[in-house]
């Protein structure tokens, strides 16, 4: 086992030089959108105390990641900004300040409000990164009043519309079956929708393999979307890693997580 272990980590970290060494690093601004209502406590702790795994997976696999987080759906404000984009380890502190009081969770809002779409600026997004936006929540948009958003009532239509002028991929990490306009944005702007579930537990082994699969998903989808709009601002100065580097990545992360669950079974 010890050196099945130890062949799985070479591989890993053989991987990620591989998908990195040669390459310019991709750009990429993502913001976090967390619901702060009462049933998300488990996720948001999750994502504090996994954001450096995360962050690794990115880095490692040719991405130059830098971490926004916009809480919403507190019962005091909605939405707001707990940092602008920085690093993993900031990103971890700010979370700190989640509240789990909210009443109703605003996602279409929130997320207007984090392409700045309210008429000022409240992320500083750098001009040649790739904008990616995730929202985790636990039930559909609702309380999108105009008082809330800014001036607009914000809809389904309007946030695509607004993801689309900002070329931006969306991600929903939401309860199974629940949330199907969050499955439509996802699909129509390169991202995927996740199960809530992934996140929302105390198990540690759970949550392990959820944010394996789900960061190793994010780095794909960046490179893809790079290989797809080579021409694109956010793309220029930065070269594609090479497909089989991440293959190799995917295949290590899944050695290491079934040398995970040998290890608890």
């Amino acid at each position: 086992m010890k050196l099945n272990r130890f062949v799985a980590s070479v591989v890993f970290t053989a991987a990620l030089g591989a998908s990195s060494a040669s390459h310019a690093l991709i750009q990429s601004d993502i913001v976090f959108m967390v619901d702060e209502s009462g049933s998300m406590s488990n996720v948001q702790t999750n994502l504090r105390n996994n954001i450096g795994t995360f962050a690794s997976i990115l880095a490692g696999g040719g991405l130059d990641v830098r971490f926004a987080l916009v809480g919403y759906g507190s019962s005091t404000v909605a939405p707001h900004v707990l940092t602008d984009f920085t690093n993993a380890t900031n990103f971890a502190s700010a979370a700190l300040g989640l509240v789990i009081n909210g009443g109703t969770e605003p996602g279409y809002t929130a997320t207007a409000f984090s392409l700045n779409a309210f008429g000022g600026t409240n992320l500083n997004y750098r001009t040649n990164a790739v904008k990616n936006l995730m929202i985790f929540t636990d039930e559909a948009s609702n309380g999108d009043t105009v008082a809330r958003g800014g001036g607009t009532a914000w809809t389904e239509a309007l946030v695509d519309a607004q993801l689309t002028a900002n070329n931006a991929l969306f991600n929903a990490i939401t309860r199974s079956g629940a949330v199907a306009s969050y499955d439509d944005l996802a699909s129509n702007h390169g991202g995927q929708t996740f199960d809530l579930n992934g996140l929302n537990t105390t198990d540690q082994t759970v949550v392990g393999a959820f944010v394996q699969a789900f960061a190793t998903a994010k780095l794909k989808e960046t490179i893809d979307f790079c290989t797809a709009n080579p021409t694109a601002p956010e793309c220029q100065g930065s070269s594609v890693p090479e497909p089989g580097s991440l293959a190799l990545l995917g295949l290590a992360l899944a050695g290491l997580a079934g040398l995970r669950r040998k290890a608890i079974y």
